[in-house]
């Protein structure tokens, strides 16, 4: 069965609305892309501010130029705090709520679908939230007592982060204790150990470790508890991150003040992995240790050790273990050891108290929380030794909302709360029931969840229940793992790790994502969520992704263009094998996220959209839309993150090609099934997110999934691995790791009993401390069963049922000998992806690299006739030469820089070599000058210059040429001798390059927008004997005038925003971009 088309949820209104048309053709859709494929906008209404005649011509606007829909964000403004908007209504407020009714009718009756987010900015709260609802964590303490009689003692309470709600007492609105442990003789760790995997992922040779105590810069009541660090030492793995494959390189000292200091490493020092021990810090009576940065050079003078969390601008080392879990402290959190920031309470690492406890076993922790009142005192008969008490609290964090309009402020919610999640969506959908009546017909589509990127602590006060519920045995005796404390043997507490990450995910899931869910389907409306992360080094998002995904009705997912290798910003593949995994058709993308304020034009940002379609992406959310008045200026008010698209934008009114360019696009991507030979399966477990794709081996294309598809989606036909309505797998690859769960092991058989091909290597041992030690028996019998009893050699398979196993071989080699061909067989600098309809087999193709690429591609699909569909004219023809075989066809390909093309295969072809002379276009003139340039009044720039040759504006001795931003008109005449019209044929005109974006016209006769190479038009029916005049506008971004008029005074100024930054750099510091018609303008022949 093939998927249906655009069909999301039986509840939601887009896809309501798509259901009640009729289904175009393949030809229809691509010349006149539907509503459900065309791209929408994030439209902000930034500070809550709404200028109701300008929010008019905005969704007109919108619609006008071809966007099919847009998602509603109250927001906060960044930037020059005298230039942002005014502060406006609060978010759901009743005047708020009456200009969001007037914008949804407005853009009901022009027919484009409205999502709401339902938090001003993010992440899920507002004023409304009460603090027994809000964001919670676990504090502990630790007391000390002698046994061997009645102990009555008050236990400390911990203390409480500053920006926690409080009560009358000091302390935070809502706690309760969670439990309370007693151990005698406790031991410690020797220090603070912080478990990096270095990045590049790779083994270095290192040369220098650098490390620097900072300034902690932090309040005087817990400055009191802290000390910077004195002694540590570093040691050094190629293997692995256990404790035994670590052997130390280095044992130093610190100074108390700030500055680095640089220790050189032994020669010859290696290293995949890294432990930095803290040892001990300067004054013994305080408990907090701190560290300002640690970095560590290699042979390259890299920093391998980076954490680049802060800036995002490249993949960071992965903290691997730390002093405390990832995000748990806060803004005192363990990644602000080496996130490149040496002072205040962002940029140092704190930690919560003294080394981790070293427990021998979890029965040597004494639960005592029966024999403490209400108020903390426990009341115990201690038997005879030293005791140390721990107790556990969990307690308001005070986290707040991230980015909200000024007016609209509140706690964050807590996450792994159901009744948390209920209280704040019962609370919004109120609001809006209240404005619409019948929220089914309001013209609202989803509600929107933005990604998740609480940073402080994460508990619940029913977490340990859950856990109980969910894993089968009581986790409080193991608490001070969470903490980083060792309970039992590293393995043990692995494992019980293991099982807490596992939960977390479980619940955050339940209780957030479903719980939203369900409350919105009761409503009549869906839920639409960035589920899957970004996770880390970005944001420290515990779930499994693929399975967040699946508890909302439409996926997102989200892209940077800017930073194409971090693949913390780049959550394309994941949000792709959620939608091909769990049948959710539409795989949208928060697109063209970025800090580079008006640098990209379209065909700066085109290559991203390719690189989004081959990753599995068919649907565009533009990041983004502000809202502007007419007081703002130009360019006016924006967020301080995206790539700006309005009214405002200087190439706006060019801007339909390439919206039309990525719907035509979006809709053939969305047609049919994903089709892909390999099932990667990505371990069980918590904490799991899918990088960037990476074909290899090259030409075959993959899915990701997790355990939850493998126990109840996938199935085996004709020896495939199948999902309902989905695609079907010739492999399923397994983890490189011999940790398995019995549970899906045991499915895995079953599979390949039935008929599956499975590679992996041989499992000895369960995971998590569920069902332990039973567990890794069962682990150990399936094993056998697979693989074979006992030791197996380093390479082999073994036949099970009808199946299968493999091990020890490259999947390239394992394809090869089930006579699976690559799908797709070219040069390194094409990549592809591929879907099947019932009749049509459609590839997209696109060069990877700014060089035209001639090449000859091979696709595996029997003896068919390659058509090309081109989705930036709309064009449909038959490829001119090709050869087609039984199992295949090849197709010469020509792509210019950054191009892409559809190939696309429905009726059948004769077997052999077809070719139709294309002969390549002769040039029949060159237009080089002189130019008559006519700037765009009133932008700063003189009314015409006389320009020789084509250069770039930015060459002008005037400012006013040289930062100038909008459009410049070229003019040239030109004669054409007598005859040569009508005997030229197909006549083009090739504007060589420019930036960022052109039109043309040709005696006044319009040859189009030209918005990326090869910038060529067809003017055969413009062109005449004779005289001619040539018109060609060019436009670029508000770049340059933004870094010109910083230089200026105030008053001088041609353009207004709030935005004081590009790149994350002041405009002061930053140069104009090249600009203008390059050329070589020509005038091309093509013989017919």
């Amino acid at each position: 069965m093939k998927s249906p088309l655009f069909v999301l949820s039986a509840l939601s209104a887009a896809a309501m609305w798509a259901q009640t048309q009729p289904a175009p053709s393949l030809e229809q859709g691509f010349r006149n892309p539907p509503p459900m494929a065309r791209p929408d906008v994030y439209w902000l209404w930034m500070n809550g501010f709404v200028d109701p005649p300008s929010a008019q011509k905005d969704l007109q606007a919108m619609k006008d130029m071809g966007f099919g829909g847009l998602l509603l964000f109250d927001m906060g403004a960044g930037g020059d705090r005298n230039a942002r908007p005014p502060a406006g209504p609060a978010f759901l407020s009743p005047e708020w709520m009456g200009q969001m009714k007037k914008s949804v009718d407005q853009a009901r009756s022009l027919g484009l679908p409205v999502d709401i987010s339902v938090i001003s900015s993010w992440d899920l709260g507002g004023h409304w939230i009460e603090p027994r609802h809000a964001s919670m964590g676990l504090y502990p303490t630790e007391t000390t007592v002698e046994g061997g009689k009645a102990v009555d003692v008050l236990l400390p309470f911990p203390m409480a982060t500053p920006a926690a709600p409080k009560g009358p007492d000091g302390k935070p609105a809502f706690w309760k204790d969670v439990a309370v442990l007693a151990v005698r003789d406790a031991k410690r760790s020797p220090g603070h150990e912080l478990v990096l995997r270095l990045e590049p992922n790779r083994i270095h040779t290192l040369k220098e470790a650098v490390l620097d105590n900072g300034d902690a810069k932090a309040p005087a009541d817990l400055a009191a508890t802290m000390t910077p660090t004195k002694e540590f030492s570093l040691a050094v793995s190629t293997t692995g991150w256990r404790d035994e494959e670590f052997h130390e390189v280095l044992r130093g000292t610190l100074e108390p003040g700030p500055g680095p200091k640089k220790f050189a490493l032994p020669a010859g020092t290696r290293a995949q992995y890294i432990r930095l021990r803290l040892l001990s810090g300067h004054d013994s009576a305080r408990p907090r240790w701190t560290l300002g940065e640690f970095s560590l050079f290699n042979d390259e003078g890299l920093n391998v050790a980076a954490a680049r969390a802060a800036n995002r601008y490249s993949n960071g080392a992965l903290v691997l273990r730390g002093p405390t879990p990832l995000g748990y402290d806060g803004a005192w959190n363990v990644d602000n050891i080496n996130d490149a920031s040496t002072t205040g309470p962002g940029g140092v690492f704190a930690s919560a108290g003294l080394p981790p406890f070293l427990f021998n076993s979890a029965t040597e922790l004494v639960n005592v929380t029966a024999q403490v009142d209400a108020q903390g005192h426990l009341k115990w008969t201690a038997p005879p030794g030293h005791w140390t008490i721990l107790r556990f609290v969990c307690m308001n964090t005070g986290e707040r909302l991230k980015v909200p309009s000024p007016n609209s402020d509140g706690w964050a919610t807590d996450h792994l709360s159901a009744e948390a999640t209920r209280a704040h969506m019962d609370y919004v959908i109120a609001r809006l029931r209240e404005t619409f009546g019948d929220l089914s017909k309001s013209g609202i589509g989803n509600l929107y969840l933005a990604s998740y990127e609480v940073r402080g602590p994460v508990w619940s006060p029913t977490f340990t229940q859950e856990f109980q519920r969910r894993r089968g045995y009581a986790m409080e005796p193991y608490l001070p793992a969470v903490l980083g404390a060792r309970v039992g043997t590293e393995d043990q507490t692995e494992r019980f790790l293991f099982d807490y990450r596992k939960t977390l995910s479980e619940v955050l899931i339940d209780a957030y994502y479903v719980a939203a869910r369900e409350s919105a389907h009761k409503a009549g409306l869906t839920i639409k969520s960035e589920a899957g992360g970004p996770g880390p080094p970005i944001h420290n998002v515990p779930v499994d992704a693929l399975a967040a995904n699946n508890a909302v009705d439409d996926i997102q997912g989200e892209f940077w263009p800017w930073w194409p290798d971090v693949s913390g910003l780049w959550v394309v593949k994941e949000t792709a094998s959620a939608g091909h995994l769990y049948n959710k058709p539409r795989v949208n993308l928060e697109s063209f996220t970025s800090f580079e304020e008006w640098r990209e034009g379209p065909q700066d940002i085109k290559w991203s959209a390719d690189r989004v379609f081959v990753e599995g992406g068919n649907h565009f959310v533009w990041h983004t839309w502000a809202h502007n008045a007419p007081q703002a200026g130009k360019p006016g008010w924006a967020y301080v993150a995206g790539t700006h698209i309005n009214r405002n934008v200087t190439w706006w009114p060019k801007a339909r090609p390439f919206v039309d360019y990525l719907a035509r696009s979006s809709y053939l991507l969305q047609r049919g099934d994903f089709v892909a030979d390999i099932l990667y399966y990505y371990g069980d477990g918590g904490y799991k997110f899918i990088p960037p794709r990476q074909l290899d081996p090259a030409g075959y294309d993959y899915d990701v999934t997790n355990s939850d598809v493998i126990l109840n989606r996938l199935s085996v036909k004709d020896g495939r691995l199948t999902v309902p309505n989905g695609p079907s797998y010739a492999l399923l690859v397994l983890p490189d790791s011999v940790e398995a769960h019995p549970a899906v092991l045991a499915k895995i058989e079953q599979l390949v009993a039935a008929g599956a091909t499975v590679l992996g290597p041989k499992p000895s041992h369960a995971v998590g401390l569920e069902g332990y030690p039973q567990s890794d028996s069962k682990v150990r019998a399936l094993a056998d069963q697979l693989w074979g009893a006992g030791a197996i050699p380093a390479a082999g398979e073994r036949v099970h049922g009808k199946g299968r196993v493999i091990w020890g071989k490259p999947v390239k080699d394992v394809l090869s000998a089930m006579k699976i061909a690559p799908d797709f067989t070219a040069p390194s600098t094409l990549d592809f992806t591929h879907r099947r309809t019932a009749d049509a087999d459609i590839y997209f193709v696109r060069n990877t690299t700014t060089a035209p690429v001639k090449a000859a591609a091979k696709f595996r699909v029997p003896q068919r006739v390659p058509e090309l569909w081109d989705p930036v004219s709309a064009s449909i023809s038959d490829a001119p030469s090709y050869t087609a075989a039984s199992q295949s066809v090849d197709v010469p390909l020509a792509l210019d820089r950054n191009g892409s093309t559809f190939v696309i295969f429905r009726r059948p072809a004769k077997a052999g070599v077809t070719a139709v002379p294309a002969p390549a276009p002769r040039e029949l003139m060159g237009l080089g000058g002189p130019w008559t340039v006519e700037f765009e009044k009133e932008l700063g720039a003189p009314a015409s210059v006389q320009m020789t040759s084509l250069d770039s504006w930015t060459a002008s001795t005037d400012p006013g040429v040289k930062f100038f931003s909008g459009s410049a008109r070229y003019r040239q005449a030109f004669q054409v001798p007598a005859g040569t019209a009508g005997k030229a044929g197909k006549v083009l005109l090739d504007l060589g390059d420019l930036w960022t974006i052109g039109e043309a016209w040709l005696n006044g006769k319009s040859l189009g927008v030209l918005w990326t190479a090869p910038f060529q038009a067809d003017c055969t029916a413009a062109m005449k004997d004779g005289a001619n005049e040539l018109v060609v506008e060019v436009t670029n971004t508000w770049y340059n005038r933004l870094v010109g008029d910083s230089h200026l005074p105030a008053a001088q100024r041609i353009t207004s925003t709030n935005i004081t930054t590009s790149g994350q750099r002041p405009w002061t510091e930053l140069e104009p971009l090249r600009s203008g018609l390059f050329g070589p303008v020509r005038l091309l022949a093509q013989d017919r």
